[in-house]
């Protein structure tokens, strides 16, 4: 079972590392994977967090590096020169946190579930790992927290598209009424039904929510569930690793990080988590939030954001946790 702390007030968050183990990180060289924002967002992670965890590393004589990898939609971050650059306008620069960043393309095949996933050089060459992230919605995932941040962040560009090209769905034509079910929900408009069904898979993102409002079972994934390839691509980074986690649930926005524009706020600020484990951690989060805003994450983007914890508990990661309050 996992160890899952709950505090409000960020000084804490360094008595919650050292409860669980952090001078285990002495003398590594440590990645910091975490989200610095897009261009125009201002719910990113807070640098002073990332600052906190940055010197008790230092402490334990760790050498930690602020990680991340490039992006496979067009805009500064899809490059490491443009990826750097907007890092360090949001405060994450080595003078403000003390510790480089470090931006990664390249990759090492690992296979996880008898599937292939390029896990970053940076991450899969280390042997301990930090991931911070920032608890909010996204419109394809339901919610991002340290799977997600993982899953997608700590692959390779081929790996991003081959996750959601993964959850493409297939149709069958004899199941199918043409109710139109799967366009209304296609938030991309990858979809259209007239007198007969047609799908554009350019414009697909592999959001699966059409599989999910078919009716009559007429849809199915391609390959798998998007939250599974989360799921999936996020233990194949942890593959050996030491790891700890770090979930912020504040300026809790109904998008993603990678949004320029997150929309509004749709939870009040409740505090922050840290664990020694990846699914406990989303857990506890969406358990927590769940208490102060009812299904707010499946309300606002259709998704049940719960998907990812139930794969990742299915693949072997420990989702069962105790929550300790500091």
């Amino acid at each position: 079972m996992a160890e899952v702390y709950f505090f409000t007030e960020t000084k804490k968050l360094l008595s919650a590392l050292d409860l669980l183990g952090i001078d285990d990180f002495r003398g590594e060289r440590v990645p910091i994977k975490l989200h610095m924002g897009e261009p125009g967002n201002r719910y990113y992670i807070s640098p002073a967090i990332v600052k906190l965890v940055v010197g008790r590393l230092k402490e334990a004589w760790a050498e930690p590096f602020l990680f991340d990898t490039t992006v496979t939609y067009p805009g500064l971050r899809s490059t490491r020169e443009g990826h750097k650059e907007v890092a360090y306008k949001h405060g994450f620069g080595e003078d403000e946190i003390g510790c480089k960043v470090v931006i990664g393309e390249e990759g090492v095949k690992v296979i996880e579930g008898g599937h292939r996933f390029e896990v970053a050089k940076e991450i899969y060459e280390s042997s301990h790992l930090i991931v911070i992230s920032h608890v909010k919605g996204h419109i394809s995932a339901g919610f991002g927290g340290a799977i997600k941040n993982l899953g997608m962040g700590g692959v390779t560009k081929w790996t991003k598209q081959r996750i959601h090209h993964m959850s493409h769905p297939k149709h069958s034509e004899g199941e199918c009424d043409l109710c139109g079910s799967c366009a209304e929900v296609c938030h991309y408009h990858a979809i259209t039904v007239d007198e007969v069904w047609r799908y554009n898979s350019a414009a697909c993102y592999g959001c699966n929510k059409c599989v999910s409002a078919c009716p009559n079972g007429a849809l199915s994934y391609g390959v798998m569930d998007l939250h599974k390839g989360l799921a999936l691509a996020a233990k194949a980074c942890l593959q050996g690793k030491r790891a700890l986690y770090v979930n912020a649930l504040v300026n809790i926005t109904r998008s993603c990080d990678c949004e320029s524009n997150p929309g509004p706020i749709i939870c009040p600020d409740i505090g922050y988590l840290a664990s020694n484990e990846l699914a406990a951690i989303d857990r506890a989060s969406l358990e927590i939030i769940d208490k102060v805003k009812p299904g707010v994450f499946e309300k606002v983007n259709l998704v049940d954001p719960s998907k990812q914890v139930h794969y990742a508990q299915e693949i072997g990661l420990v989702s069962s946790y105790r929550l300790r309050k500091l």
